[in-house]
């Protein structure tokens, strides 16, 4: 008999259990595919991202470097250019090298060196102090390849290879990596010089290793030619300056090196893990100055994660907890289907119990009593010292009502009055009790009356349990969300919270100030009526208004965007956005102030910036930046671009006999005179005293002189109104245009000076046409 109802529990247990089983180990199977696809696309997304800023420090390192060249090249020319014998301008550049190299951050070396390769004036810098070398120290570097390759240049920055320094022909110990900056330095008179400055590659180093603790796997930095600088640790780094066949990546990871070879970026999978790679040269290397630059070799970042790396973390943990999952499931679907299999022979068994069993399960609670007819307790359970701080043996005997709060007492005994009555149950009364102690607390009670067999209540069976904790959280609760509402209806900030759909649904005081919407005009709406996509984008660009909202919406964190108020007014707000998970749903919870005031101070700060304060044109600092813009779309797109140069004729004569004053009102007039002629697109600039210049987009050589024509006849014919009176005056005008002659800001700066140079030499009150920088022209 028992092995027949064993078997019949197996056949049983199996046919349950093995479909489980199975849809189990499927489901397992493809979450940990998923899982391992997922973290792989994390570790290549994140070692892509990685890489790429090292590439962008190590660029934006460049570039200030690259400008502290130049502009230091372009003050040197200056004092070579100045009074004083050569020894005084030796020394001028000393003291210049002392000050600029004890303010520049990574700067180690500066020096000047003559067009034969004799360093004539050098200073180191040490820790932020200059040290100027003495002329018996002074080297000859004519037979160093970078300065050999600088040779070669016109006017281009040279970015030397990364090495070491070397001094005496020797490699610096401790080593210091370096790479140097090398611009000509030209002076009238003379064969031109060099300027040379090192900078320490520490910092771009210190970043390189902080950003390398980031990596899943390690970051490595090579040049070119696959010779390690940072390798896979310290005996690969710069083994190529002393053993160059021992150096190379080439010779360590030849199949690697092959796929990285020639390439500018990309990511694969190698023989030992993904790797990911960006290069830094010439043709990557992104800028916005106006120096031309020359490389003389490019770099690459390597990030590897080896094949162990890629592994899912706790994989083998999840595998384990699998097992254990199905294991305990056998396990449980065993004891379930025993169960079944053995209910049937106890449920007979139960029946006579199972009344008073359901009647105190039912009610069950923190302790279970029973009252008799006279309403004291005949039967508690021990749990009930722990409520009330009495035993069951002292509540036996007693009424409840002898433990009621006196608030409590008449509430108390109607209910029960009533139950007893009319026969019925009663469930959640909850009431105020006094314990042993003398302390209030809050009781539930939940009971059922008991019959006899003349269907007349003779007592109750309940439970009853202590919500003193629950009632105390739903009132802090209750005050938490009074002391949220108060500060929410007294910030000045407005407070909107909306739903994933872009719907209100909590709009506080502040926003009806900022907005113009009251809070019932809001709620169930949306945003849209307050930001609108025309008043957030430039003339030339449109928007689909519809979905504007949506896309801001998603824009989690804190931008500024125009909004609408409820009559039209448009103004500046800065908008923090945060998303909240509640309830299964996302929300978004929006702060938005109104920034009007601080956007007009920037505005005019801008203008300040960017505008000659006499006679509100352009400063030469903003039209030469104009200019270069303008440049740069004139070569990208094939578009005309004209240049004029303006100057007042006797200008000088005005000053000297009507005064300063009158000069500023005749500039003033000429301004004013200048801007009814031109277009909005031009770009109209005072770049000394008396001298104008003026970029004409989208214009050819033609359309510039009719332009400039019509300038010297309009300011000819026009009486400049001044503080001495009337006053006529006349300009010069020189014009040039966009060619292969003058494909620089600088030529075609040049190409109108000498025009309006010409302008002056034939008689003043003329336009001359420059086409090219030789000095042939046109009238």
């Amino acid at each position: 008999m028992k092995t027949k109802k064993s078997s019949s529990v197996f056949f049983y247990f199996i046919k349950r259990f093995s479909l489980v089983a199975v849809l189990i180990l499927a489901v397992s199977a493809w979450a940990l595919l998923t899982q391992r696809t997922q973290y792989l696309n994390i570790v290549e997304n994140h070692e892509v991202d990685l890489v790429k800023s090292n590439i962008s420090a190590f660029n934006s390192w460049l570039e200030s470097d690259i400008e502290y060249t130049a502009i230091l090249g372009g003050l040197v020319e200056e004092i070579l250019a100045g009074p004083g014998d050569f020894y005084v301008k030796r020394e001028r550049i000393a003291e210049l090298f002392s000050v600029f190299g004890s303010q520049c951050k990574g700067c180690v070396q500066l020096r000047y060196l003559s067009s034969q390769g004799m360093e004539l004036v050098r200073v180191n810098i040490d820790a932020g102090r200059p040290l100027r070398v003495s002329g018996n120290y002074l080297q000859d570097k004519s037979d160093r390849p970078y300065l050999k390759e600088a040779a070669k240049l016109k006017d281009e920055v040279y970015i030397s290879r990364f090495d070491l320094n070397m001094e005496f022909g020797k490699v610096v110990i401790p080593y210091t990596p370096v790479i140097r900056m090398i611009k000509k330095v030209h002076t009238d008179g003379m064969k031109p010089g060099y300027l040379v400055l090192n900078f320490s590659g520490d910092m771009l180093f210190k970043i390189f290793n902080e950003a390398g603790a980031e990596s899943f796997g390690g970051l490595f930095l090579v040049n070119d030619d696959g010779g390690w600088i940072v390798g896979p640790d310290e005996t690969y780094s710069w083994r190529f300056l002393f053993k160059p066949k021992e150096g190379l990546l080439e010779q360590e990871f030849p199949e690697v090196w092959s796929n990285i070879k020639g390439q500018n970026d990309g990511q694969f999978a190698g023989p030992d893990g993904v790797y990911t790679f960006d290069s830094l040269s010439s043709k990557s290397f992104h800028y916005v100055l106006r120096q031309d630059v020359v490389f003389s070799e490019g770099w690459k970042v390597i990030s590897r994660v080896p094949d162990e790396a890629l592994v899912v973390p706790r994989r083998n943990i999840m595998l384990v907890l699998l097992a254990f999952l199905i294991f305990m499931l056998g396990y449980l679907f065993w004891r379930q289907t025993s169960m079944t299999v053995a209910s049937e022979d106890i449920r007979m068994a139960l029946e006579d119990s199972e009344k008073r069993f359901m009647d105190v399960a039912d009610a069950a609670g923190e302790f279970i009593w029973e009252t008799g007819p006279d309403g004291s307790f005949v039967f508690v359970t021990g749990r009930a010292e722990d409520v009330l701080g009495y035993s069951a043996e002292e509540l036996i005997g007693r009424s409840p009502f002898d433990f009621v709060d006196e608030e409590s007492s008449w509430d108390v005994r109607k209910e029960f009055l009533d139950a007893a009555q009319f026969g019925h149950s009663f469930n959640g009364l909850v009431f105020k009790f006094v314990n042993r102690d003398g302390r209030k607390i809050w009781l539930e009670f939940n009971g059922v009356p008991v019959f006899d067999a003349a269907g007349v209540v003779t007592g109750f069976r309940g439970a009853t349990s202590d919500i003193s904790t629950q009632k105390k959280a739903l009132q802090d609760l209750q005050d938490r969300e009074d002391m949220l509402q108060s500060i929410s209806d007294s910030v000045q900030d407005a407070l909107v919270l909306m739903d994933e759909k872009g719907l209100v649904h909590f709009w506080n005081p502040a926003a009806e100030k900022i907005f113009g919407y009251r809070a019932d005009e809001m709620l169930g709406e949306s945003l849209q009526c307050c930001f609108f996509a025309e008043d957030n984008l430039s003339p030339d660009t449109s928007g689909d208004g519809d979905n504007y909202i949506d896309g801001l919406l998603s824009s989690y964190g804190s931008f500024t965007v125009n909004v609408r108020r409820k009559g039209g007014d448009v103004f500046p707000a800065e908008v923090l956005l945060s998303p909240l998970r509640k309830d299964e749903q996302w929300w978004v919870v929006g702060t938005f102030r109104d920034v009007t005031e601080r956007k007009e101070a920037e505005d005019k700060l801008r203008k300040l910036a960017t505008t000659d304060s006499l006679t509100g044109l352009s400063n030469r600092r903003f039209f030469m930046e104009s200019a270069e813009d303008a440049l740069e779309r004139t070569r990208r797109y094939g578009r005309e671009l004209s240049l004029l140069m303006m100057d007042i004729d006797y200008f000088k004569t005005v000053n000297d006999m009507y005064g300063h004053d009158a000069g500023d009102d005749v500039l003033k007039g000429l301004s004013k005179t200048g801007l009814k002629i031109l277009r909005n697109i031009d770009v109209f600039g005072r770049i000394g005293g008396e001298e104008f210049s003026i970029l004409l987009p989208d214009t050819g050589l033609e359309g510039a002189t009719l332009v400039a024509e019509r300038l010297r006849s309009e300011i000819e014919a026009t009486k400049m109104n001044t503080r001495s009176g009337g006053l006529n005056i006349t300009v010069s005008i020189g014009v040039a245009t966009y060619s292969e002659q003058t494909k620089t800001l600088e030529h075609l700066l040049k190409a109108a000076d000498i025009g309006l140079y010409a302008a002056k030499e034939a008689g003043r009150n003329q336009v001359k046409v420059q086409l090219t920088l030789d000095g042939s022209s046109e009238g």
